[in-house]
């Protein structure tokens, strides 16, 4: 490591606890945590008590999602409520060290040990905490992760990257890290990180009334979701039509709308241009092309894209959008669901596209300059259609039971009979969900659930303004579905 690199991490260990609190407050008013905080403390207590498995992690995410906060929100818990030393807790950055020599994480940290632990990696004595931001600048960080994973059970790993494609599952770490992907914000987070902390005991109740169908503590669950406003100071009676339109990341509590769109864009430029240029065979043709995908679902409306129309609608081959469509769902800008319908046939089913959060959509709509929206209700009910999708894309890539969800193949799209989604839990029968921000009749929904012989189908729509049961049909104010 060269004496720059040297310098850099001396400055890290004498600086970084000092500048905490400008790190983790803003205008004096400390940041609230998100949920995945706590999920990595739980890791970090474990490992503290002596359990050495789960002691490399990886934060994969999209840009601006708050992954370096959470990381110095860990480094002043191991310092302020652990008690460990600052010599013991290492934070860096692989985007700086590659601006002053090579960003090998391996080499930084044995040159580290031996300085402030005279010791190297195979020798270490006592727990030492590594959190590392922006991994992804070191080519090889898999393999150096994984050699330090081996090398000692006293190091602790936080390797947090911007992009998950270079940060997604790797032959040589696969075995020893433990992926936990950054998502946008959820609803539920949104309000926690603006108005306070609470505790979200609404989601698993939410969860099993869509997929069990039982409305019995409805009474209890609205009088807990009316607790939970009810204790926000200044709250406004249009956040979620402020979520759906620019929430999602953190620092939207912090800027204008114009500061968003272009925070928002600017982060989705870096994606395409900076984070994809690190996959080989990446030009400026493949770019472009990425670029045109993404503005071209912006405007879609939510429904079925074979590779086959955007092959021909941008005069590329088929083999080369394939590539971009699989880059973007790596970088979680987006992602697809499949139709519901037999494994065999899926397979040759176009998919539907979503992206992450309904904010990148609205904002890239709006940096290409339509003002000129449809019917202002309609155009919400597909902000909130795209927050639905990936709201269950979110549950089922955080837990452990299979939620998975799926468009309504039964029908033509062209009939308006088809459902928006399907979502199955397991092998149970699957449930439909029709989404919308006006009225919805429950048409569509009576034909799905005889359709799939659901036990009952779900509206999520301001048909009804509470929790209702009508028949097999629950009717779920998009306010209340957003605490899932």
């Amino acid at each position: 490591m060269n004496e720059l690199q040297n310098k850099y991490i001396r400055n890290q260990i004498l600086s970084v606890p000092m500048k905490l609190n400008q790190e983790l407050t803003y205008k004096d008013k400390k940041f609230n945590k998100r949920s995945d905080y706590d999920n990595i403390i739980k890791y970090i207590d474990n490992f503290l008590e002596g359990e050495d498995i789960n002691r490399f992690i990886v934060l994969p995410g999209v840009r601006d999602v708050g992954k370096t906060t959470l990381l110095f929100q860990v480094y002043e818990y191991l310092l302020k409520e652990k008690g460990i030393s600052p010599e013991n807790i290492l934070y860096f950055s692989c985007d700086r060290l590659k601006k002053i020599g090579n960003a090998d994480i391996f080499n930084v940290v044995n040159s580290y040990l031996e300085t402030y632990h005279n010791s190297i990696i195979e020798t270490l004595s006592k727990p030492v905490f590594l959190l590392i931001d922006e991994a992804q600048y070191d080519k090889e960080w898999a393999l150096n992760g994984k050699l330090i994973f081996d090398g000692t059970k006293n190091i602790f790993m936080i390797f947090s990257g911007s992009s998950a494609l270079k940060l997604s599952y790797n032959p040589d770490a696969a075995r020893r890290l433990l992926n936990i992907p950054i998502y946008p914000l959820t609803y539920s987070e949104h309000l926690k990180l603006k108005y306070g902390n609470f505790k979200n005991d609404i989601s698993e109740s939410l969860i099993q009334m869509i997929f069990d169908g039982n409305v019995q503590n409805i009474a209890d669950l609205e009088r807990r979701i009316i607790n939970i406003y009810s204790s926000f100071s200044n709250y406004d009676m249009y956040e979620l039509k402020n979520f759906l339109e620019f929430g999602g990341f953190p620092s939207s509590f912090y800027q204008n709308t114009n500061d968003i769109t272009k925070k928002i864009v600017d982060m989705v430029d870096k994606v395409v241009t900076t984070d994809m240029a690190n996959i080989e065979g990446i030009n400026n043709d493949t770019q472009y092309l990425a670029f045109q995908i993404l503005n071209f679902f912006a405007f879609q409306n939510p429904g079925e894209v074979s590779k086959g129309s955007l092959s021909n609608h941008f005069d590329a081959k088929i083999a080369l959008v394939t590539k971009v469509l699989n880059i973007l769902e790596k970088t979680q800008l987006i992602f697809h669901i499949e139709p519901f319908t037999s494994s065999v046939k899926r397979t040759t089913k176009p998919y539907e596209y979503f992206f992450a959060t309904s904010s990148l959509k609205h904002n890239l709509i709006l940096n290409i300059g339509n003002a000129t929206f449809e019917d202002e209700t309609a155009y919400m009910g597909k902000l909130l259609e795209t927050y639905v999708a990936s709201s269950f894309h979110d549950l089922d890539n955080k837990n452990h039971i299979n939620y998975k969800i799926y468009y309504d193949d039964s029908n033509k799209k062209s009939s308006g009979k088809n459902v928006d989604f399907i979502v199955q839990r397991g092998l149970e029968k699957p449930i439909p969900i029709e989404v919308s921000c006006g009225k919805k009749d429950k048409s569509q929904i009576k034909r799905a659930i005889s359709t799939y012989n659901s036990p009952h189908g779900i509206i999520i729509s301001n048909t009804k303004s509470n929790i209702v049961k009508e028949d097999n049909i629950i009717y779920l104010p998009p306010e209340t579905f957003a605490f899932m």
